[in-house]
Protein backbone atom coordinates (compact mmCIF):
# COMPACT_ATOMS: atom_id res chain seq x y z
CA UNK A 1 0.00 0.00 0.00
CA UNK A 2 1.54 2.89 -1.07
CA UNK A 3 1.26 6.19 0.91
CA UNK A 4 0.23 9.21 0.08
CA UNK A 5 2.22 12.31 -0.29
CA UNK A 6 1.32 15.50 0.76
CA UNK A 7 2.46 18.56 -0.77
CA UNK A 8 3.79 21.19 1.46
CA UNK A 9 2.47 24.73 0.55
CA UNK A 10 5.02 27.23 -0.45
CA UNK A 11 4.74 30.28 2.18
CA UNK A 12 3.23 33.54 0.02
CA UNK A 13 5.87 35.89 0.19
CA UNK A 14 4.07 39.36 1.93
CA UNK A 15 3.09 41.77 -0.73
CA UNK A 16 3.97 44.58 1.70
CA UNK A 17 7.19 44.69 4.25
CA UNK A 18 5.88 45.02 7.51
CA UNK A 19 8.80 47.80 7.73
CA UNK A 20 7.10 49.40 5.09
CA UNK A 21 4.04 50.99 7.09
CA UNK A 22 6.03 52.25 9.63
CA UNK A 23 8.11 54.22 6.82
CA UNK A 24 4.91 55.78 5.57
CA UNK A 25 4.76 58.10 9.07
CA UNK A 26 8.34 59.44 7.86
CA UNK A 27 6.93 62.32 5.97
CA UNK A 28 5.20 63.84 9.05
CA UNK A 29 8.35 62.48 11.55
CA UNK A 30 10.87 64.06 9.58
CA UNK A 31 10.12 67.62 9.55
CA UNK A 32 9.22 67.10 13.32
CA UNK A 33 13.23 66.05 13.94
CA UNK A 34 14.43 68.65 11.76
CA UNK A 35 12.61 71.38 14.07
CA UNK A 36 13.81 69.61 17.08
CA UNK A 37 17.59 69.91 15.56
CA UNK A 38 17.45 73.32 14.38
CA UNK A 39 15.92 74.36 18.00
CA UNK A 40 18.71 72.83 20.15
CA UNK A 41 21.59 73.85 17.94
CA UNK A 42 20.93 77.08 16.36
CA UNK A 43 17.97 78.02 18.41
CA UNK A 44 16.95 81.72 18.09
CA UNK A 45 20.31 82.96 15.97
CA UNK A 46 18.33 82.86 12.67
CA UNK A 47 15.94 85.36 12.52
CA UNK A 48 12.67 83.61 11.88
CA UNK A 49 9.68 86.03 12.02
CA UNK A 50 8.22 86.59 8.95
CA UNK A 51 6.55 89.81 7.60
CA UNK A 52 2.92 89.37 6.46
CA UNK A 53 2.39 88.89 3.11
CA UNK A 54 5.84 86.68 2.63
CA UNK A 55 5.00 83.34 3.63
CA UNK A 56 6.67 79.92 2.75
CA UNK A 57 3.35 77.88 2.18
CA UNK A 58 4.41 77.30 -1.38
CA UNK A 59 8.34 76.56 -0.83
CA UNK A 60 6.79 73.92 2.25
CA UNK A 61 4.47 71.96 0.10
CA UNK A 62 7.15 71.28 -2.14
CA UNK A 63 9.49 70.54 0.69
CA UNK A 64 6.25 68.16 1.32
CA UNK A 65 6.28 66.56 -1.86
CA UNK A 66 9.87 65.68 -1.80
CA UNK A 67 9.78 63.80 1.30
CA UNK A 68 6.56 62.31 0.63
CA UNK A 69 8.10 61.20 -2.37
CA UNK A 70 11.77 60.31 -1.48
CA UNK A 71 10.22 58.01 1.61
CA UNK A 72 7.63 56.12 -1.04
CA UNK A 73 10.10 55.20 -3.24
CA UNK A 74 12.52 54.27 -0.64
CA UNK A 75 8.97 52.30 1.42
CA UNK A 76 8.68 50.71 -1.98
CA UNK A 77 11.82 49.53 -3.43
CA UNK A 78 11.05 45.66 -3.25
CA UNK A 79 7.95 45.80 -3.51
CA UNK A 80 6.14 44.51 -6.65
CA UNK A 81 2.74 44.59 -6.43
CA UNK A 82 1.28 47.72 -8.18
CA UNK A 83 -1.75 47.86 -5.44
CA UNK A 84 0.75 48.17 -2.80
CA UNK A 85 2.71 50.28 -3.91
CA UNK A 86 -0.58 52.79 -4.65
CA UNK A 87 -1.44 51.70 -1.10
CA UNK A 88 1.85 53.12 0.53
CA UNK A 89 1.35 56.17 -1.90
CA UNK A 90 -1.43 57.39 -0.44
CA UNK A 91 -0.03 57.26 2.92
CA UNK A 92 2.96 58.92 2.49
CA UNK A 93 0.64 61.19 0.49
CA UNK A 94 -1.83 61.92 3.78
CA UNK A 95 1.59 61.99 6.46
CA UNK A 96 3.05 64.24 4.14
CA UNK A 97 0.04 66.57 4.07
CA UNK A 98 0.31 66.80 8.27
CA UNK A 99 3.96 67.73 7.89
CA UNK A 100 2.83 70.67 5.48
CA UNK A 101 2.49 72.83 8.32
CA UNK A 102 5.89 71.84 10.37
CA UNK A 103 7.58 72.32 6.97
CA UNK A 104 6.13 76.28 6.48
CA UNK A 105 6.30 77.47 10.15
CA UNK A 106 8.83 75.21 12.01
CA UNK A 107 11.96 74.37 9.41
CA UNK A 108 11.73 76.79 6.57
CA UNK A 109 11.82 80.41 8.47
CA UNK A 110 14.77 79.21 10.35
CA UNK A 111 16.60 78.22 6.81
CA UNK A 112 15.20 81.30 4.95
CA UNK A 113 16.97 83.56 8.03
CA UNK A 114 19.96 81.64 7.42
CA UNK A 115 21.26 84.24 4.91
CA UNK A 116 19.48 87.80 4.68
CA UNK A 117 20.13 90.44 1.78
CA UNK A 118 20.14 94.24 1.80
CA UNK A 119 18.74 96.10 5.15
CA UNK A 120 15.73 97.87 4.64
CA UNK A 121 13.11 99.85 6.91
CA UNK A 122 9.81 100.27 6.09
CA UNK A 123 7.32 103.04 8.05
CA UNK A 124 4.04 101.33 9.12
CA UNK A 125 0.91 102.74 10.41
CA UNK A 126 -0.05 100.97 14.07
CA UNK A 127 -3.36 100.04 14.56
CA UNK A 128 -4.07 98.64 16.88
CA UNK A 129 -2.01 96.44 19.66
CA UNK A 130 -3.40 92.98 20.64
CA UNK A 131 -1.87 90.36 23.05
CA UNK A 132 -2.97 86.32 22.74
CA UNK A 133 -2.13 83.41 24.57
CA UNK A 134 0.04 80.36 23.85
CA UNK A 135 -1.87 77.73 22.30
CA UNK A 136 -1.19 74.54 24.87
CA UNK A 137 -3.06 76.87 27.23
CA UNK A 138 0.13 77.56 29.20
CA UNK A 139 1.08 80.76 31.16
CA UNK A 140 3.06 82.15 27.98
CA UNK A 141 1.50 84.90 25.85
CA UNK A 142 2.65 86.68 22.56
CA UNK A 143 2.52 90.20 21.67
CA UNK A 144 0.92 91.26 18.40
CA UNK A 145 0.89 95.05 16.32
CA UNK A 146 -2.02 95.07 13.21
CA UNK A 147 0.29 97.18 10.85
CA UNK A 148 -0.76 98.70 7.46
CA UNK A 149 2.32 100.33 5.24
CA UNK A 150 2.28 103.89 4.88
CA UNK A 151 3.49 103.73 0.99
CA UNK A 152 2.30 101.38 -1.63
CA UNK A 153 4.08 99.61 -2.90
CA UNK A 154 5.45 97.77 -0.12
CA UNK A 155 7.25 94.67 0.84
CA UNK A 156 5.67 94.41 3.34
CA UNK A 157 1.58 93.89 3.75
CA UNK A 158 -0.82 94.86 5.93
CA UNK A 159 -1.45 92.46 8.30
CA UNK A 160 -0.38 90.96 12.19
CA UNK A 161 2.77 91.09 13.03
CA UNK A 162 4.45 89.36 16.38
CA UNK A 163 6.71 91.71 17.94
CA UNK A 164 8.30 91.07 21.21
CA UNK A 165 7.40 92.46 24.74
CA UNK A 166 9.33 95.22 25.35
CA UNK A 167 8.26 96.36 21.78
CA UNK A 168 4.99 95.88 22.86
CA UNK A 169 5.24 97.59 26.08
CA UNK A 170 7.23 100.82 24.81
CA UNK A 171 4.46 101.01 21.77
CA UNK A 172 1.42 100.42 24.12
CA UNK A 173 2.77 103.36 26.72
CA UNK A 174 3.95 105.75 23.45
CA UNK A 175 0.84 105.23 21.46
CA UNK A 176 2.51 106.20 18.17
CA UNK A 177 0.65 106.91 15.09
CA UNK A 178 3.46 105.30 12.74
CA UNK A 179 6.26 102.60 13.69
CA UNK A 180 9.08 101.55 11.30
CA UNK A 181 9.93 98.30 10.91
CA UNK A 182 13.51 96.74 10.04
CA UNK A 183 13.22 93.78 7.49
CA UNK A 184 15.57 91.83 4.64
CA UNK A 185 14.86 89.13 2.16
CA UNK A 186 15.71 85.65 3.54
CA UNK A 187 17.85 83.07 2.01
CA UNK A 188 13.95 81.38 0.31
CA UNK A 189 12.64 84.59 -0.44
CA UNK A 190 10.26 85.59 2.04
CA UNK A 191 10.71 88.79 3.97
CA UNK A 192 12.30 88.80 8.01
CA UNK A 193 11.43 91.21 10.26
CA UNK A 194 14.93 92.06 12.05
CA UNK A 195 13.94 95.28 13.90
CA UNK A 196 10.89 97.31 15.25
CA UNK A 197 11.34 101.45 16.20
Amino acid sequence: METPTIKRRKRARPILPSAALGQCLLPFALPILVTLVIVLTIGEAWPRNIAPGSGLKLAGLVATALTAAGVWRWATRQVENRSACRFVAMLCGMTALMGWPVWSVGVLPSINGMALGTAQQTPMRLERLEITTTSRGGRGVYHWAWLVPLHEPSPIAPGRVFIPADVHAKWDAAQPKTVTLRHAQGLLGAEVLTGFE
